[in-house]
């Protein structure tokens, strides 16, 4: 794909009514959250969310305060790709498939290796200071971004799920706190008709020398109203089932705040319950699916989902 220049063309964007209105609702929900996050339970009801939400803030944390640079973009390469050595940028053009439940959907050109090797760190170096100077939204500098990234494809492999990865990642660091507890992925794969026709247009114009941006915007902050619309539905659910769950259950789940691992004895202590009954309700937790449990007997200990 022939790049003419590098011009990111942000003196063409439009912000429309309908942007505005898509990332208000997403900030709105960054506050909620803020609030939500004191109370433990309602996260821990999440399951399987929240396991990943917590791992990864971890993987977040690890790099937080680090610059915004290649050698940082081929490490998490290699992280998320299972990788034990750094990542390095591909030697060879290979084409972006768009997949839809598993087929392959429309491919698209994108940058030559060497336009990868002269262009990638500046796309990183422009992200790093965006994101420092504050001129523009959070939320614009990811979605920049992320299409940018898209165009150039740096890697042989891996590239749309490390793309999904640097979106969270971008969020949490600019302060969404909520991004790491809901994936971008069955999103994306619902939405791919037009997610392919955004990137194929901004493709298009950016061959021209003037992006249009407008197209991939209104897609970009739509998926990430998705994404808080899904979690919040959660929640919701997550809220009725504190509301109608024994105050037993409700002890448990809280004891695992500060708790790893715990066994039956130490339950039975920490909660003063009597043990038929915390039976009872660890098994109603195991099979809700917010426990796991482990060994047999005598040996059987309870961690989180």
């Amino acid at each position: 794909m022939a790049i003419v220049g590098y011009m990111l063309g942000l003196q063409n964007v439009k912000i429309t009514p309908k942007m505005l209105k898509l990332v208000s609702e997403v900030d709105e929900f960054k506050g909620a959250w803020g609030a939500l996050e004191n109370h433990t339970t309602s996260l821990q009801l999440l399951g399987d969310v929240s396991s990943f939400g917590r791992n990864f803030k971890e993987i977040a944390n690890s790099w937080h305060d680090q610059p915004l640079d290649v050698d940082l973009l081929c490490r998490l390469h290699a992280a998320f790709t299972g990788s034990k050595q750094i990542s390095i940028y591909k030697e060879e053009s290979v084409l972006l498939d768009i997949i839809k439940d598993d087929k392959i959907l429309g491919s698209l050109n994108v940058a030559s290796p060497a336009e990868v090797r002269s262009l990638m760190p500046r796309l990183m170096d422009w992200t790093e200071k965006a994101f420092e100077e504050e001129e523009f939204h959070p939320l614009f500098i990811i979605a920049i971004f992320t299409a940018m990234y898209l165009q150039f494809c740096p890697f042989e492999k891996g590239n749309q799920k490390l793309a999904r990865m640097l979106i969270i990642l971008l969020m949490f660091k600019a302060g969404y706190s909520y991004a790491p507890y809901s994936t971008l992925d069955d999103i994306l794969n619902e939405k791919a008709d037009e997610y392919y026709k955004a990137l194929q247009h901004t493709q298009k114009t950016l061959a021209t020398g003037k992006i249009d941006w407008d197209v991939w915007l209104e897609f970009f902050f739509g998926i990430l109203k998705d994404q808080k619309d899904k979690l919040q539905s959660r929640i919701e659910k997550g809220s009725a089932e504190i509301v109608n769950m024994p105050e037993l259950s409700t002890k448990i789940l809280k004891l695992f705040n500060k708790h790893d691992r715990l066994s039956m004895k130490e339950i039975e202590r920490l909660t003063r319950g009597k043990r038929s009954t915390l039976k009872l309700r660890l098994v109603e937790l195991v099979d809700g699916g917010y426990l796991m449990r482990h060994g047999r007997a005598r040996a059987t200990w309870y961690s989180k989902v």
